[in-house]
């Protein structure tokens, strides 16, 4: 039996926490020693470990350090040093070779946004188009590249209702391979939401770190509502994090073109919140006449080239702002604009974690489970 973990989320952490103390408290210091080891090092990169909860599932792609779980993952680290030099396109389409390589159908999730647009292009243009099947949260952001590229040619299936509840149970991750832009942000420079209230000192070193520590299964939370009780791990394929595009970005931070950009700052609208708040209270969209968003305009520059390249479209490429597309699924805004509350429109999520065998572990089922083994023992 394989007692390891790809996956899992704050509530599975908060799950174990209790089991431990209620069936193995002698692991309850190593547990503790472990949870503290992470937030450590969050707090040195820059991140708040106060929101520890959601901020879990680190995992050492160099296999040097051992964290809260025995975890099973293949992600070949690519190490902060010149390699050989490759075109970004080039690089991109060796990530949607290897996604479609074994003739399986691919959920792509796409939200019309800047990154998923560069996949759906790279498939395209590869003539792949035909094994997509599309995923959609609500309208896209660019209804021209969907009448372009998708209507009529590929298949595809809307969120009803636009929830990220429903949107994360329409992929079928045990027969298609499954694919989404989660990764390109951290890629190309940005921090995350919960970085909130913390001064980032040293972009690089808290960049290095997620792309070592934090980048290797993020893919998994797009299926964190499947109805399954078991998925094919082979079928996360994660796109921006392909050995070509990884070495292409190491060599463009190198040589100090990469711009780096803070996702939680508080200059995304002018509200003067902090970011996390603003992007709450625009339900994902922000100002697109604020600083932060033209400055958002000056980076991630490999993909917005390829996109204008094929596309010759200034807007989707050059012009479009920040929106944060989780939250335009996760969250609605209030009828009334006096009102900033915003109502969540999602439960819990079903899935709470995902074994190294694929099992999908659940609240009604994680009691079957002898945890203790999942843990090491520090």
């Amino acid at each position: 039996m394989d007692n390891s973990l790809v996956w899992w989320t704050g509530d599975f952490n908060s799950l174990i926490k209790d089991w431990v103390i209620n069936n193995r408290p002698d692991l309850l210091d190593s547990l503790n020693n472990s949870i503290l080891l992470e937030k450590e090092m969050w707090v040195e990169i820059g991140h708040n470990a106060y929101r520890f909860a959601v901020l879990t599932g680190l995992m050492d792609r160099k296999h040097e350090t051992q964290f809260m779980y025995n975890t099973k993952f293949d992600h070949e680290w690519i190490p902060y040093e010149e390699h050989p030099k490759q075109s970004f396109t080039d690089c991109m389409f060796d990530a949607a070779k290897s996604v479609a390589d074994e003739g399986k159908t691919i959920d792509l999730f796409w939200s019309g946004g800047l990154d998923s647009n560069a996949m759906l292009i790279a498939f395209n243009e590869l003539g792949l188009h035909k094994q997509l099947r599309v995923i959609m949260g609500g309208s896209p952001e660019s209804p021209e590249l969907f009448d372009k590229l998708i209507k009529g040619r590929i298949d595809y299936v809307f969120a009803d209702p636009n929830t990220q509840t429903e949107t994360y149970s329409l992929a079928k991750p045990d027969e298609h391979v499954f694919t989404a832009g989660i990764e390109a942000d951290f890629m190309f420079g940005g921090t995350n939401l919960f970085s909130i209230d913390i001064d980032i000192k040293d972009y690089m070193r808290s960049w290095n770190f997620k792309r070592r520590y934090n980048w290797s299964n993020r893919l998994f939370r797009m299926i964190g509502n499947c109805n399954l009780n078991w998925v094919d791990i082979r079928n996360h394929k994660s796109f921006f994090t392909h050995p070509s595009i990884e070495k292409f970005v190491v060599n463009y931070t190198l040589s100090g073109e990469m711009v780096f950009y803070n996702l939680a700052d508080s200059g995304w609208d002018n509200s003067g919140q902090p970011g996390l708040a603003q992007w709450l209270r625009t339900v994902g969209l922000g100002d697109k006449h604020s600083k932060n968003q033209k400055h958002y305009l000056t980076c991630k520059m490999p993909i917005r080239d390829f996109v204008y390249n094929f596309t010759k479209d200034k807007t989707i490429s050059y012009d479009a702002p920040k929106v944060i597309s989780i939250f335009r699924m996760k969250f609605d805004k209030s009828s009334d604009p006096s009102v900033t509350h915003i109502k969540k429109l999602m439960p819990e999520s079903r899935n709470i974690a995902i074994t190294g065998e694929g099992v999908v572990i659940t609240r009604d089922n994680f009691s079957d489970y002898d945890w203790s083994e999942y843990i090491p023992d520090l």
